[in-house]
């Protein structure tokens, strides 16, 4: 079960301004940049991304539904700030938890199975 709606507003409202001074930098910490599906808009959205061989895998823990996911699904691209360097990401697609794992740090796994987490998203990049 994701994490509940009323925490991810508040986050998407307050903590993510905070996060949005350090990540990009401070690994696993990354900024992704995304236009809106319907606007167009440019947003700035800070998560926790793990990089593999050929790009990322980001666990899902509010859920598919968020809109930072609709809109990196809908224009199928977006950038990553990760360690100060910046990833175009492609092929992006759903990968339930339980399929990548293994790609998380052993840490990581415990609170994301914790939590109950189902949902990851596995996105390739290429350097910028």
């Amino acid at each position: 079960m994701p994490i509940p709606r009323s925490i991810a507003v508040f986050n998407k409202n307050v903590t993510n301004r905070f996060f949005l001074l350090f990540a990009g930098g401070i690994l696993p910490f990354a900024v992704l940049r995304h236009r809106g599906r319907r606007t167009g808009r440019k947003y700035e959205t800070p998560l926790m991304a793990f990089q593999i061989d050929d790009g990322f895998v980001i666990a899902l823990t509010y859920g598919r539904k968020v809109d930072w996911v609709k809109n990196l699904l809908t224009h199928e691209n977006g950038v990553l700030l990760y360690g100060g360097e910046e990833y175009t990401l492609h092929s992006i697609r759903h990968a339930p938890c339980d399929e990548v794992k293994d790609r998380f740090p052993s840490i990581v796994r415990i609170a994301l199975g914790i939590i109950s987490v189902n949902d990851c998203l596995i996105v390739q990049s290429n350097p910028t």
